[in-house]
């Protein structure tokens, strides 16, 4: 399955949020706040249960209805590189609104012959009727169990987290396991 990526990084200055949410990984000591968007193609009518694949877990106590609200709350804690507590803290308010709001209308890469240009926003707005699969972690897929946020629409799924969550998670296999999402029920 080949899975196509879109990165974005932001200066550290420009993200608001307390320095202890962040972990510190990047490049040497240097902390690198990012997002990264997957484009995985496929038959999203014949996907199998993400539940079925024991490489995820669903987070605990997210049972969230898929809204714009629960979007960009995900993406500002995907900013902060936050830890899977962090993602259900009732106290949890959008931090970075400016940086939020442009990782959703920034367009992103889509398989398609020839690429094509697609953002969140317009992913969400323009099928009709986007499901959320989820918001998992990659329990054996993700070193340091980062949060991974699954979101099925007509022709692929959407995989969103921090830029380095999902590196980890594409440099550990995330590709194995999503495709075995794509096999045929049976």
């Amino acid at each position: 399955m080949r899975i196509i990526t879109t990165w974005m990084y932001f200066d550290p200055s420009q993200v608001a949020g307390d320095e202890s949410y962040r972990r510190g990984r990047g490049r040497g000591d240097k902390v690198e706040p990012g997002i990264g968007i997957a484009w995985c193609a496929g038959d999203t009518s014949t996907l199998m249960p993400i539940s079925s694949l024991k490489a995820f877990r669903k987070l605990q106590d997210l049972n969230e209805e898929f809204n714009e609200t629960a979007l960009h709350r995900y993406i500002d804690a995907f900013l902060l590189d936050e830890d899977e507590f962090d993602f259900s803290r009732p106290d949890r308010s959008i931090k970075n609104s400016d940086l939020v709001d442009f990782v959703i209308n920034e367009p992103f890469v889509i398989q398609r012959s020839p690429p094509d240009l697609l953002s969140l926003k317009g992913a969400i707005t323009k099928t009709n009727f986007p499901v959320w699969i989820g918001t998992y972690m990659g329990w054996s897929v993700v070193p340091g169990d980062s949060v991974l946020l699954f979101i099925s629409v007509p022709g692929g799924i959407i995989i969103v987290s921090s830029a380095v969550g999902l590196a980890n998670a594409l440099g550990s296999g995330l590709s194995t396991s999503v495709k075995r999402l794509f096999r045929k029920k049976e």
